[in-house]
């Protein structure tokens, strides 16, 4: 590390003035640092997102915000070559990345150490300082002397600051939607009515992956000015930097002077006094010599009486003024007793383990509620009804509704055979009206025999969400592939080819309905004297 090459402005600062020389390295070199950094975690993103299927996308940014260490390490390592005037090519970045994952202590960071507030203040004292065990535990220590309140701020600001963008770029976003579709959509967003979509997961999850790729950067870059002014503060870098400056104009200074200092010496030469005057001169400094010299007495001290004088002077008045000061102490402040270093203690012998066991536990612990918290929050659905009176309320009194989508939904509308009937319409060339149908019959038996409480106001989507839990799988599975051709033509005015059709025929007697609609109707209606048809 050669100080005469950094390209920052070295002096004392205070934190946030620190935090700002981040920020300002961030902007002044943004170029060398967002284009193999976007390279990362874009390409990370996108390997995640392929890896888990649909319905999963929460995996792949959980997976993308745990691997936030590895993009520190970049980071850094860009902007601690950059600030020491070492320019890299995107290719030299991502060329060390092997480095920066088996020697920068990559490991503790993505586990027991993955929630520190001070990550970033930390990092230079893995990467750059490569320190390990107790060497850097002290030095560390040391360093969060002043700066680990500022550092810990720091992480927790940032990542409010992600979690503003990716609500902003959602409500950028709400802003080209319909207003009824934007209104559904938000208020979908707390009562779990709309179906998260492919799309829309894939929109939320680049929305973050861009607020970390853009806010990343600044937090390294804040955390690293702040390591580097505590260094300055300890080691006195902006004085070095400075008796450096001093001794380069001193050395140019020199090479100037010295031409001059000999044309002085030659003159001098040539106008030296005679040796009778310099012997008076020589004489008169003398005497003056001998009038101003002084001694403190008389007679010297011998030396080994200079010990016990010493002593006496010492305890004089002037240098032995005690003062007793009292003030209050917390009781639990007060130094124990030491034990008795020959005598064996097993609370002696145990404690670091139970230091270590206790800080897993503690871990452990803090992790174990994480993840009650998240599963609490995925199935919101299945507990949040247990506190809501007025749904439980809404779920006695439910009333099927009779329209959905414009079409007819009372079991008496449907005609006797289904399947039938929808093939001659689809013969007929009336591929809307026998969709329409078949849709229309779905809906129905969802309804009346699958007891599923669909509302006039639910979408498509919502359909398929709220049935989900009702019936099984491959039941599903052909109402998802009927949904997807109704809107089809519904909406795109296509009509799904004759095969398809052909399939949903098929897979309607086998999957779906297994009997007519109207059948199991009829079984399920209570008789006038309160039982059923067997």
């Amino acid at each position: 590390m050669n100080l005469n090459e950094i390209t920052a402005n070295i002096r004392l600062r205070n934190p946030w003035e620190a935090i700002d020389l981040g920020f300002s390295m961030v902007q002044k070199w943004w170029l060398s640092i967002y284009l193999p950094l976007a390279l990362l975690t874009f390409g990370i993103a996108s390997v995640l997102y392929l890896i888990f299927p649909k319905g999963n996308v929460w995996i792949a940014s959980l997976i993308f915000w745990w691997l936030k260490p590895l993009y520190d390490r970049v980071i850094l390592h860009i902007l601690s070559h950059k600030l020491f005037n070492d320019e890299l090519s995107t290719w030299q970045v991502l060329k060390a990345l092997p480095s920066l994952i088996w020697n920068t202590g990559l490991f503790q960071s993505l586990t027991f150490r993955r929630f520190s507030l001070s990550r970033g203040f930390n990092l230079p004292i893995w990467q750059l300082e490569q320190l390990r065990g107790s060497r850097r535990s002290e030095r560390q220590s040391v360093l969060h002397q002043i700066a680990h309140t500022y550092a810990a701020w720091l992480t927790i600001v940032m990542v409010n600051i992600e979690i503003v963008i990716v609500i902003s770029l959602f409500g950028l976003f709400m802003l080209f939607l319909p207003e009824k579709t934007a209104n559904d959509f938000f208020v979908g967003m707390f009562s779990n009515k709309v179906e998260y979509e492919r799309w829309i997961d894939l929109l939320n999850y680049l929305f973050y992956v861009f607020a970390v790729t853009l806010i990343h950067p600044f937090y390294i870059g804040a955390s690293f000015a702040l390591y580097i002014n505590r260094r300055t503060q300890l080691e006195a870098w902006d004085i070095e930097l400075d008796f450096k400056k001093l001794a380069l104009r001193f050395e140019t200074l020199a090479r100037n002077l010295i031409p001059a200092l000999l044309c002085v010496f030659t003159l001098s030469l040539l106008s030296t006094s005679s040796p009778v005057a310099a012997d008076e001169a020589t004489n008169l400094d003398t005497t003056s010599e001998t009038q101003v010299t002084e001694f403190l007495s008389d007679e010297r001290l011998p030396a080994e009486s200079s010990k016990q004088v010493i002593k006496e002077t010492m305890l004089t008045k002037e240098l032995n003024d005690k003062q007793t000061v009292t003030y209050w102490v917390r009781k639990d402040t007060a130094k124990k007793p030491k034990n008795d270093p020959d005598k064996f203690s097993f609370a002696d012998f145990f404690e670091p383990f139970a230091k270590i066991m206790g800080f897993i536990i503690e871990f452990a612990l803090w992790i174990l509620v994480a993840i009650v918290l998240f599963l609490l929050f995925y199935f919101r659905d299945s507990w949040l009804h247990l506190f809501n009176i007025e749904r439980k309320a809404k779920k006695e009194s439910y009333q099927a509704p009779e329209v959905m989508f414009g079409m007819d939904v009372r079991p008496d509308s449907l005609p006797d055979d289904i399947i039938s009937e929808s093939r001659k319409l689809w013969d007929n060339k009336q591929h809307r009206e026998s969709l329409s149908l078949l849709y229309r019959g779905a809906l129905i038996r969802l309804i009346n025999i699958e007891h599923v409480q669909l509302k006039d106001s639910f979408t498509e989507g919502d359909v398929l969400k709220h049935s989900q839990k009702k019936i099984s799988e491959a039941k599903h599975l052909f109402l998802d592939n009927l949904t997807n051709n109704w809107k089809m033509i519904a909406y795109a005015h296509r009509h799904p080819t004759n095969e398809a059709m052909e399939q949903l025929f098929n897979t309607w007697v086998s999957d779906f309905a297994i009997e007519n609609v109207l059948s199991d109707l009829e079984s399920n209606t209570p008789k006038k004297d309160g039982s059923k048809d067997e």
